[in-house]
């Protein structure tokens, strides 16, 4: 593929006409792996599209800026597809609504993973179930198309996220829409190729002397081979180009994490500080969860107590829970060597809060009446200021080195019922770029800043947020105590496939089957969460809680490496999952697996992936070090026998060359 050098890459309408038709001077530069492209058209607006190549892996990127360079409006700006291109793909045979089914292996697909839902199918990239002619969700056929979009405002909520890998015969394109908010992506499947359309879902405008704008990027990695190779290539694309995590400064690995609420006192707090110093638990951060901030005056143990929840938005630290405003909680992490982690929701305001009222400009108000909530305005420019120096202060006082942010409610209508007369979008294109804005002053500000992404529980995951901030909450599933571990077996792989940088929880049950399935890139725990539970007097639990953080500690970096699913995704408890972590650099890997409640199964045996042929290799079982050696040429054709006697286990074996 060249670097679209001849292709205009976007489409619009201006004043009604192809925007080509409007076109006064074009401009083209290339500035190292940049490509530069501006267009003066009528009226004073000035289009640069900035597209950028990823050598290494042969994958692209671009973004356009909207400027209005004259004295008086521009002419309307409408149907805006940030990405209007046709990209090769050979036809597809048999057609469809033949009397034949497609083979799977020929014909074009187009995956797209589900949004996070709070369910066991988050991120979820469904196959098609070749039974009838009517599952067949997605092949996309000569002359079809498929259209999918964001929800409620949500770039990764509830049925789709902004990902797609569009798949024929060993070859294709992964891309990827960045967009924090309301996208929108089409997919036509012409006789020789595939046109694929991403942009800001609903926008019809005109912009005001001097205004300038971008809308949404795209990603696009053409690739050959599989499915999961290409998976595989993009999740080190992402790694090597869309991540912070290992960039001088910052985290070389995602964090692990033991949990605080809030809203306990300040000594209930130290307290657990201090017996995961005395029990020698390998954490690397103390996670401060909601309910530290405003005034209120009940106890809150939990997150199940208190009134802490109408407080969100008066970002003082709460003096009836922690009267040192939380300096001696800060001070008793750095004795023991750990960070800081903690919550923050910045654009959630209660109507009450002291700062809507003393300014009132700085909100966009619900289009419900009865709604309690404001939304801080991030594309006001005083709202914006209020917001980035509130946080910094907080982030330099509490010595914090991640900020998690949290974003609890749907924001599309907030935006578009403040949207003027031919100015459809504006608000939400100003919010988002406001938004970008936000975090990426305070990563300059804070070169060791680390941003957790949480927005719900995985719901604003988008190549735009990647490439500032990781997931550690990636899905609100893990929420409940006891939550099924099979969520976490699944979302494991879901989450995966596209993001190599996640994280999620372990519960509270000192249980090594959960503890086990919920090993992720990055993990927290919530056995010091509550004030309630008393921890750190039972040792045998103290024994089972080092010894499964010590192996998680080892087992962390596989999390990273080329993954392979070895088992459907599945909500039936009497199946098995299994996953392979393979490092190509090193010839070693890692094999997870795990026989759920009940399963009547007690052996299974799963070729592996990325094994050489003509080595050796020794396993090694986690639990007893016990030792098994195989030819690669038996694994990759046989496959690793795995026997486990009892049902609800979790097993993990290290492989090495020999």
């Amino acid at each position: 593929m060249k670097f679209l050098t001849d292709v205009p890459r976007i489409s619009f309408l201006y004043n009604g006409k192809n925007f080509k038709d409007c076109m006064l001077k074009k401009e083209v530069k290339e500035q190292g792996n940049e490509l530069i492209t501006v267009y003066i058209l009528e009226n004073g607006l000035k289009l640069t599209n900035i597209a950028k190549k990823y050598t290494d892996y042969g994958a692209y990127e671009w973004v356009s800026w909207l400027e209005n360079i004259s004295d008086r409006p521009t002419s309307i700006i409408s149907d805006l597809w940030d990405c209007d291109c046709e990209f090769p793909l050979e036809e597809d045979a048999p057609a469809a609504w033949t009397a034949y089914l497609p083979d799977p292996e020929k014909a074009t697909k187009i995956l797209v993973p589900r949004g996070s839902d709070n369910t066991l199918y988050d991120f979820y990239t469904a196959e098609d179930n070749i039974e009838t002619v009517h599952d067949i969700v997605n092949h996309i056929f000569p002359g079809q198309v498929k259209e999918y979009h964001a929800n409620n405002g949500h770039s990764s909520s509830k049925s789709t996220a902004p990902f797609f890998n569009i798949h024929r015969q060993g070859k294709g394109y992964i891309g990827a829409i960045g967009w924090s908010g309301q996208w929108f992506a089409k997919f036509t499947r012409t006789d020789s190729g595939i046109r694929v359309q991403t942009k800001v879902e609903d926008t019809n405008f005109m912009l005001y002397p001097g205004e300038k704008i971008r809308t949404s990027s795209i990603v696009l990695m053409p690739y050959i081979g599989s499915i999961v190779e290409s998976q595989n290539k993009w999740r080190r694309l992402v790694k090597d180009h869309f991540s912070l995590i290992g960039q001088p400064g910052r985290e070389e690995k995602p964090p692990f994490c033991a949990g605080l609420w809030g809203g306990m006192s300040s000594q209930g707090a130290i307290e657990r500080i201090k017996a995961v110093a005395e029990h020698n638990l390998p954490f690397e951060y103390f996670w401060m969860d909601a309910g530290w901030y405003g005034t209120g005056t009940e106890e809150s143990p939990d997150e199940y107590e208190g009134d802490w929840y109408a407080y969100t938005g008066d970002w003082r630290v709460n003096p009836n829970h922690h009267p040192n405003a939380l300096q001696d909680v800060v001070a008793e992490i750095e004795k023991t060597g750990k960070k800081f982690l903690l919550w923050f929701e910045p654009e959630r305001v209660c109507l009450n809060m002291p700062i809507v009222s003393q300014h009132p400009e700085y909100f966009l108000d619900s289009p419900t009446e009865e709604d309690e909530n404001r939304m801080l305005n991030l594309g006001n420019p005083q709202a914006w200021d209020y917001c980035v120096e509130t946080m910094s202060d907080l982030i330099q006082e509490l010595h914090v080195s991640c900020f998690r942010q949290d974003f609890n409610f749907e924001p599309i209508e907030f935006w578009r019922r403040h949207d003027a007369p031919y100015r459809k979008g504006i608000t939400e294109i100003k919010y988002v770029m406001g938004f970008y804005r936000f975090w990426d002053t305070l990563l300059e500000r804070f070169p060791h800043l680390l941003i957790d992404n949480c927005a719900g529980g995985g719901r604003r995951i988008d190549i735009e947020t990647m490439r500032r901030s990781i997931p550690l909450w990636r899905s609100d599933a893990q929420c409940p105590a006891n939550f099924p571990p099979e969520y976490s077996q699944n979302h494991n792989i879901t989450y995966s496939t596209w993001l190599p940088y996640s994280g999620t929880s372990a519960g509270r049950n000192y249980d090594v089957y959960q503890i086990r399935s919920s090993y992720a890139p990055a993990m927290t725990t919530n056995y010091t969460f509550s004030e309630r539970n008393t921890f750190g007097d039972d040792v045998e639990k103290m024994e089972i809680l080092k010894k499964c953080m010590q192996e998680y500690l080892k087992v962390r970096p596989y999390f990273l490496a080329d993954m392979y699913p070895l088992t459907e995704i599945s909500d039936k408890m009497d199946c098995w999952c299994a996953v392979q972590y393979n490092r190509p650099e090193s010839d070693d890997g890692m094999v997870q697996v795990f026989r759920r409640p009940k399963s009547a199964v007690c052996e299974s045996v799963y070729p592996l992936a990325g094994i050489s042929a003509d080595r050796r290799y020794r396993f090694t079982d986690a639990d007893d070090n016990s030792v098994q050696e195989f030819d690669g040429k038996e694994l990759i054709e046989n496959g690793f026998p795995v026997r486990i006697a009892t049902r609800r286990t979790a097993k993990i074996y290290f492989y090495e060359v020999i």
